[in-house]
C-alpha cells in the first residue's frame, strides 16, 4: 500500500507538466531548447520588440524583421508617378518598388515638416525624388518649429 501512495504524487505531477506542455504547444509557445526563426516566433517567446517599420524582435543575438504583405512603404502611402514617399517619418521619396523594402529608423527632424507639401515624383534623371522647389529649399534652410507633441496626463 506504500507504494501507492509514493505514485499518486508523481503521476499527478507527472499529469499537470504533460497538461501545460500540451496547453503551451497549442497557444505557440516556444518550448525551451525551440529555435526562432522568424519574427512572430520571437514576438510569441516574449522577447523585446523595437518601434520601428516594419517591427523588429531580438532574439539570442539574432533579429527578425515583421514581413509586411500589404505592399505598401507605410500604411496609407501615397503612390504617384511610380513614386513613393516611404521612411518613418515619411522623409524619403523613392520607386514604389524600392519603397516596399525600405526600413527606416523613427525619429523626428525639424526638416521633415518641408516635405509634407512637397511633391515626390520622377526627376529629370528617371529616378524618384522631392521636386526642389524654392518653398521647399527654404523650408530645408529654415525649417519650422518641431510641433508640440500631445499627451494626456493621466
Amino acid at each position: 500500500m506504500e507504494t501507492k501512495y509514493i505514485l499518486v504524487p508523481f503521476a499527478a505531477a507527472f499529469g499537470l507538466f504533460m497538461v501545460a506542455w500540451l496547453f503551451a504547444s497549442m497557444i505557440g509557445v516556444p518550448s525551451p531548447g525551440h529555435a526562432i526563426t522568424n519574427f512572430d516566433e520571437c514576438a510569441a517567446a516574449g522577447n523585446s520588440i523595437m518601434e520601428s517599420y516594419p517591427r523588429q524582435c531580438s532574439a539570442n543575438g539574432q533579429t527578425f524583421v515583421e514581413e509586411i504583405s500589404s505592399g505598401m512603404p507605410v500604411p496609407g502611402a501615397v503612390v504617384f508617378n511610380s513614386c513613393a514617399v516611404a521612411g518613418c517619418s515619411g522623409q524619403l521619396c523613392v520607386s514604389a518598388v524600392e519603397a516596399e523594402n525600405i526600413m527606416t529608423t523613427c525619429e523626428h527632424r525639424p526638416e521633415y515638416i518641408c516635405y509634407r507639401d512637397a511633391s515626390c515624383e520622377p526627376q529629370q534623371n528617371g529616378e524618384c525624388g522631392w521636386t526642389e522647389t524654392l518653398e521647399l529649399k527654404q523650408c530645408l534652410t529654415n525649417p519650422p518649429p518641431e510641433e508640440p507633441i500631445d499627451v494626456e496626463m493621466i
